[in-house]
């Protein structure tokens, strides 16, 4: 039986409520959002925690508070350190714990800016124990350090996401000049890296080393757990990195060594199809979640529920000063872990329809019975009804908390005027799909775009949302779409004007490519920027041969052309019992000892290639996010295909157009590191 991601994540937080009795908890945001997944606040209260605070410098013990504990998921492991000297020096603790998540390798990498041979990786543990002793004052105080890899949630049995990884995104081709320069400033050397296969983990910002170690050292950690022992397959430049340093891990070889079964393990970057990340067509309830609710404060797997229809408050707010806590999706109690389940794999009649007759049961009694009758076409103003009935009722919102939370976020997902919005972006799509799949020239495209920043206040739109769509046209025209030099320019010179006109709304989202006060040259720089990222968009995919093109136009001409996501296109290939070739995946875990099996299976004519089918578990993980559609429709490729194996699927967030576009055009990773 496979140990599930939920049984592994839950069983490391058991070892942490093992300690917190009588403890002053700091816990950073990623490692909350693990929490948040795996039983929440109330769990280290139960376990005799005597308050919970942020992981900051602004946060201090009381002078009768003795006992603290740190709990950081981080991979800026220099920064928590900085954080926990202020809290304890800010303090009068005289027993500390730091449960850190990231392995002694990272605060190793971290520290001395690499990984040093024949050292024990324990050591720099024991050097952050006298460090913090030296902060308490006194060195015969007590203080433990524990690495537990936590860094994982669970959604469904199935679906897995990796909070402290949610801003990690694939390197483009548009970021090269910034670490080549940045290489060079850091090594004084001339070496010239003229294409993204030709960076190699040494050449990126230390910080970004270390987020990769972390990574890596974590899924090593969670395959550990499963005992096994993996094949590691590829898609994308920046999963090949990550393969790289898991395959060279000191531990590797030896849990490899000891593992009872074997995976395949499918490491894919967001970047090689951009286009069904971005797209608004998503079928899927909890994907229109995600993209019409709020998400939690610092949080970005989960939303924020308004849950006055059950409660006496007459307002809601989702600011600091809030009274009213919102609700969310996050619930471990029966059914709830099922509703999950169904916003990610059943069509939305059909969650409506499940979730009524949830609530029909769970209706107090004495309440009008025909608010619970069964009916075959349900509304969201049906279930709204319903969740009213329990409003005063507290033992039964108690008792069924978790159901009303996800019922009303479905019902307020679905009523939302940004579903509205969603529909008219759809819609855009489905236009520039059809002109691109019935043209090699995206000339057209580009004068719609640019007519859609002119009109975008007009119609309601959002310049984000524009980004969004500018970047599914790039992905999915790919280099089989011409996109004019001309027309790019008079598109620059639009979204000048438009980031001219929106800077100060911008900021005020936090959706925002302009810098605070910047000026007309700066937002000049930041157009051209957006141009160059677009074209690295639609170069993602160059190198690839099955894959190269998400446009599926039939050559007869009498079917309509369809866009079916690379991801999922890849899964149903590899569940074919005919395995095809699928070239653009490429193995990365062979060793010696298989190349020589390869070599002398050579000589006898006989050389099998890995197929990931060839193990009874995979394990899909995409760096930078995956959609709720793609992860139903990776499963339904498994169950069409009948194949005997199990099926994890994972990935750094589950990510929507917002999210895409923050983390190409806002967050942009490596310019924050090669500053």
């Amino acid at each position: 039986m496979v140990m599930s991601p939920r049984q592994f994540s839950q069983n490391w937080w058991r070892e942490v409520l093992k300690k917190v009795k009588k403890s002053l908890v700091f816990i950073d945001d990623e490692a909350a959002e693990c929490l948040h997944w795996n039983g929440g606040l109330f769990e280290l209260i139960s376990a005799g925690a005597t308050n919970v605070k942020q992981f900051s410098s602004f946060e201090k013990g009381e002078s009768h508070q003795k006992k603290a504990i740190f709990i950081t998921a981080s991979s800026d492991v220099t920064k928590s350190k900085l954080i926990v000297q202020d809290l304890i020096q800010n303090s009068h603790f005289e027993y500390c714990i730091y449960i850190t998540a990231a392995h002694p390798l990272v605060h190793n990498m971290a520290k001395y800016g690499g990984l040093r041979d024949a050292t024990d990786e324990m050591s720099v543990f024991q050097e952050l124990e006298e460090d913090m002793l030296h902060w308490m004052g006194n060195l015969n105080y007590t203080v433990e350090i524990f690495y537990f890899p936590l860094f994982l949630v669970s959604v469904t049995d199935t679906l897995f996401l990796t909070p402290p990884f949610r801003t990690l995104f694939p390197l483009m081709d548009c970021d090269l000049p910034n670490i080549q320069k940045h290489y060079k400033q850091l090594k004084g050397t001339s070496e010239h890296i003229s294409s993204l296969p030709g960076i190699e983990i040494r050449h990126l910002p230390l910080e970004l080393q270390v987020t990769i170690l972390h990574l890596a050292s974590c899924l090593h950690s969670f395959l550990g757990y499963l005992d096994v022992r993996e094949d590691i397959f590829i898609l994308g430049h920046t999963s090949g990195l990550i393969a790289n340093v898991l395959e060279n891990l000191p531990s590797t070889a030896n849990r490899r060594k000891s593992a009872n079964s074997r995976c395949s393990l499918l490491l894919l970057d967001r970047t090689v199809d951009l286009a069904t990340a971005v797209s608004h067509g998503s079928d899927a309830l909890l994907d229109k979640i995600l993209a019409a609710l709020p998400r939690l404060n610092g949080q970005s797997s989960d939303v924020a529920v308004n849950m006055t229809p059950v409660c006496s408050s007459k307002s809601f707010s989702l600011t600091e000063d809030s009274v009213l806590a919102p609700g969310c999706l996050a619930h471990d109690t029966d059914p709830c872990p099922e509703v999950l389940e169904w916003l990610v794999n059943r069509k939305q009649k059909d969650v409506l329809l499940g979730l009524h007759q949830l609530l029909a049961a769970a209706i107090p009694a004495g309440c009008d019975e025909r608010i619970g009758r069964i009916t075959t076409r349900v509304t969201p103003h049906i279930l709204e009804k319903q969740v009213a009935v329990f409003k005063g009722q507290t033992d039964a919102i108690i008792q069924n908390s978790g159901l009303l939370e996800q019922t009303l976020a479905v019902t307020q997902a679905l009523k939302s005027p940004n579903i509205a919005q969603h529909e008219q972006l759809w819609n855009l799509e489905k236009l520039m799909f059809y002109s691109l799949s019935t043209s090699q020239d995206a000339s057209n495209v580009q004068e719609q775009i640019r007519q859609l920043l002119r009109s975008r206040h007009e119609r309601g739109l959002q310049l984000p949302q524009l980004l969004s769509l500018l970047v599914y046209v790039y992905s999915l025209g790919g280099t089989n779409i011409s996109f004019s030099p001309a027309e790019e320019r008079e598109m620059q010179a639009a979204m000048r004007w438009a980031l001219q006109q929106d800077h100060e709304k911008l900021l005020a989202t936090n959706i925002s490519p302009v810098p605070e006060n910047a000026d007309d040259d700066v937002i000049e720089e930041v157009a051209d920027k957006i141009t160059r990222k677009l074209r690295s968009i639609s170069q993602a995919r160059k190198d690839l041969s099955t894959y190269r093109s998400l446009l599926n136009v039939s050559e007869s001409g009498l079917q309509d052309p369809v866009h079916v996501g690379l991801i999922q296109r890849l899964i149903s290939d590899l569940m074919d019992p005919a395995r095809p070739d699928v070239s653009d995946l490429t193995c990365r875990s062979s060793g010696l000892k298989e190349l020589l099996k390869s070599s002398f299976s050579l000589l006898l004519n006989r050389t099998h290639q890995q197929h990931p089918l060839d193990n009874p578990l995979i394990i899909v993980y995409v760096v930078g996010g995956l959609t709720a559609q793609e992860v139903h429709a990776i499963q339904s490729s498994v169950s069409k295909a009948g194949v005997d194996v199990h099926l994890l699927v994972g990935g750094t967030q589950l990510t929507s157009a917002k999210d895409i576009v923050q983390a190409i055009f806002v967050q942009d990773m490596l310019s924050q590191f090669c500053m």
